[in-house]
């Protein structure tokens, strides 16, 4: 369990502090009172302690730090998280060379026996001296004796060395899936180490897991990542039976401090939010199932996302989907039959129109129009007629908002300006009043909420260009997307997202106060204190970050 620095008082008040409770009526507060996990009392701190205290509670003093409602995670993938720490992170090479050199060392550091898996993640082609992924002959350079994982930094592409191949039996005579492909050596079927989608998350299901004493540790670890970013619930956004296996067992040996909203894979598992009553749309030791997760196309840096019009510079290639109408639309309405949120991960406007028309198509079939509050995941071309359309059914979308930054100058160049500048088009979403989140898809990115807000405000790329300028939004508005707007899409607006009586005792104080800094510095605003149900779970300078 996260570190605990104090135990529950009768009673605790935040004072010397901007409180920004995010309720529509009242924004601002001078004072907090908590009790037994729960917020009692906001307002001013003179009336507030004159109401509330007595001689044994305790005073925790702000110094003038910023304290708004717990980040609530829109998307991600807990476990991914953990899992990543045990991988070599590649995000800094520029070269393969770099990735060689780097993953020896982390082989030596290791001290990997012979045989032993060698995995790095966050590596990006569109980033290296080459422009291209890496291949096989490149990987065996690493080692022939250990098999060799490089994971795409979007995670829906990866690269493996011969060694991983020949444990794998892919060879000559494996078979593209429909879904996904892996690459070959030109002129030839031999494959050249390269898979994309089904084809790379097959390969990614045949790699040992590593021991159950490990994984609870790294869980451990993983929660500690996303406190530090003043997040206080978090979603696995792909948990088939196995992994909810896992999480369920931290959840019975109390390791989990942080909310845990786990989404079901609905092709494996739909049949877990029957047989696992106790955690279906409530939680148990911090773990809840929230719905199903379904994936209708890839990603855009990695030109697998599927759109209506080709990439620029291809004559007919637009990516491609996952499922036909007709079986997308049968899992939807396996969905409403069980009255299970659905999260779908759409990227390219194609997959966006699938998802909308499979979904308006289906409720035409029902009298009861109820979606469950369905979630369109990423959203990055989606486009203001297709919002529209969204809004008028109650549709979600949770903007990887980020990607203006991280990957803008690669959309602008595989979309071209008209295409590219309008990726996650949140100002949209709010000119027709929809309700929206954001999300990092971690371990894709760190899950760092502000260095999101500074995006969804400022849309500024790597190179410093500005991004869909009529896309902008204020900085309360991308605050609304991390707080009230993520309670809601958990359909937990009533105990979460804001600073009310009532609600859950979920902080995160902050350095400064995010509504009046200027825009520019809003992504070097630090966390201070995570504090979930009124205990602490990180605090900056302890060694927890």
């Amino acid at each position: 369990m996260l570190r605990k620095s104090r135990k529950i008082a009768v009673k605790s008040f935040y004072i010397n502090g901007t409180v920004i409770t995010m309720e529509d009526d009242a924004l601002y507060a001078e004072a907090v009172c908590t009790e037994n996990g729960k917020i009692l009392a906001v307002g001013a701190q003179d009336e507030i302690m004159k109401l509330y205290k007595e001689a044994e509670d305790e005073i925790i003093d702000l110094h003038g730090g910023a304290m708004l409602p717990g980040f609530i995670d829109g998307h991600s993938h807990f476990v991914g998280v953990a899992n990543a720490m045990r991988q070599c992170d590649l995000s800094s090479c520029e070269s393969f060379q770099d990735i060689i050199d780097t993953m020896k060392t982390f082989k030596e550091q290791k001290n990997l026996p012979e045989g032993a898996w060698i995995s790095g993640c966050n590596y990006d082609h569109n980033f290296l001296k080459e422009g291209c992924h890496p291949n096989r002959e490149v990987l065996d350079q690493i080692s022939t004796e250990n098999p060799v994982l490089l994971i795409h930094a979007s995670s829906h592409m990866g690269v493996t060395n011969s060694k991983g191949l020949q444990l794998q039996g892919i060879d000559e005579h494996t078979e593209d899936p429909s879904d996904g492909r892996y690459g070959r050596i030109r002129g030839t079927q031999i494959p050249d180490g390269y898979m994309e989608e089904k084809a790379f998350l097959r390969f990614q299901a045949g790699i040992p897991a590593g021991s159950p004493e490990e994984l609870m540790k790294l869980i451990v670890e993983a929660q500690k990542v996303y406190a530090s970013y003043g997040i206080t619930t978090v979603q696995d956004g792909m948990v088939g039976k196995p992994l909810f296996q896992l999480l369920k067992a931290a959840s019975d040996m109390g390791l989990l401090a942080l909310d845990v909203v786990g989404y079901l894979d609905i092709t494996t598992a739909s049949d877990l939010a029957e047989e696992e009553c106790d955690y279906a749309g409530h939680y148990h030791n911090h773990l809840k199932i929230g719905g199903y997760k379904i994936f209708l196309d890839g990603s855009p840096q990695g030109k697998t996302a599927w759109m209506t019009e080709p990439y620029e510079g291809e004559k007919d290639y637009c990516g491609y989907p996952i499922y036909n109408d007709e079986k997308l639309q049968a899992y939807i309405g396996l969905a409403l039959d069980k009255k299970q949120q659905l999260l779908a991960h759409c990227n390219g406007d194609a997959a966006a129109e699938q998802y909308i028309s499979q979904f308006e198509k289906e409720l035409a079939l029902r009298k009861d129009k109820d979606i469950h509050r369905a979630v369109m995941v990423h959203a990055q071309l989606v486009q203001e007629e297709q919002l529209h359309r969204m809004a008028r059914i109650g549709m979600i979308p949770s903007f990887f908002v980020a990607h203006t930054y991280y990957w803008g100058d690669i959309h602008l160049k595989n979309f071209g300006e008209k295409r590219g500048s309008q990726i996650s088009p949140v100002k949209a979403a709010i000119d027709y009043d929809m309700k929206y989140t954001f999300h990092q898809d971690s371990p894709v990115i760190p899950p760092d909420m502000m260095k999101t807000v500074s995006c969804a405000v400022n849309r500024i790329t790597r190179k410093g260009r500005s991004i869909g300028e009529n896309q902008k939004i204020s900085v309360l508005d991308a605050l609304k997307a991390i707080t009230k707007y993520g309670a809601y899409q958990y359909f937990e607006e009533n105990t979460k997202g804001t600073i009310a009586p009532g609600k859950a005792a979920d902080f995160v104080v902050l350095d400064q106060n995010p509504l009046t800094a200027e825009p520019e510095e809003l992504a070097d605003i630090k966390v201070l204190l995570t504090i979930k149900e009124n205990q602490v779970v990180f605090r900056k300078g302890e060694g927890n970050e």
